[in-house]
């Protein structure tokens, strides 16, 4: 049916449920601080990119000289720019029998200073399941207990991986495409 009477649902639940957005609460919360990290890629890496990257070039050209893109065009426009990114990480994203990248070992590292302090929790998103696996094989390598949360866990168990992540200290991260959709609950992290 979809969502209905939402405003008179709000109203009911007012005077038991606080819900406050991020612009009454930005000045509670500590400054954030970001780190970027500057990974290169391997030659493989570049060489996969480098031939979706002459299929966009090819289609942009096409575009500016006709002034559209038929349909079947702009997804393979779209399908190449995504297979850019992929490649980006690892080439095991779009073929899962090579495995070609270097931000799985910086983010190992990047793991082994942060859990040199063992009160740290750490939530890890990517939009790319096969990125998340292989995440996750290096978190069991590391014997880190994490969480995973990914479009196959069925909704019913999804608050059970919330839950061990709050409540067990020896849970330190949670591991997640963008399948969590809007809500979680995740302020016991202290890194993204």
């Amino acid at each position: 049916i979809g969502y209905q009477h939402l405003n008179q649902i709000c109203d009911t639940l007012q005077s038991v449920m606080i819900r406050r957005n991020k612009k009454e609460i930005a000045n509670q919360l500590p400054e954030r601080i970001d780190n970027n990290y500057f990974v290169p890629v391997t030659k493989e890496q570049i060489q996969l990119h480098n031939e979706y990257d002459d299929v966009v070039k090819r289609l942009v050209f096409k575009w500016r000289k006709l002034g559209f893109l038929p349909e079947a065009d702009r997804q393979r426009l779209l399908i190449a720019l995504s297979c850019m990114r992929m490649v980006s990480d690892s080439t095991y994203i779009l073929d899962q029998q090579t495995r070609f990248d270097t931000k799985i070992d910086e983010l190992v590292t990047v793991l082994n200073e942060i859990f040199e302090n063992k009160d740290e929790k750490i939530v890890i998103f990517s939009q790319w399941e096969r990125m998340t696996r292989l995440v996750a094989k290096e978190l069991d390598n590391m014997n880190i207990s994490y969480e995973y949360l990914h479009g196959g866990v069925p909704g019913d168990k999804r608050g059970k991986l919330l839950e061990n992540f709050h409540n067990d200290p020896e849970s330190k991260v949670f591991l997640s495409t963008d399948a969590g959709g809007v809500g979680l609950n995740l302020q016991c992290a202290n890194r993204v």
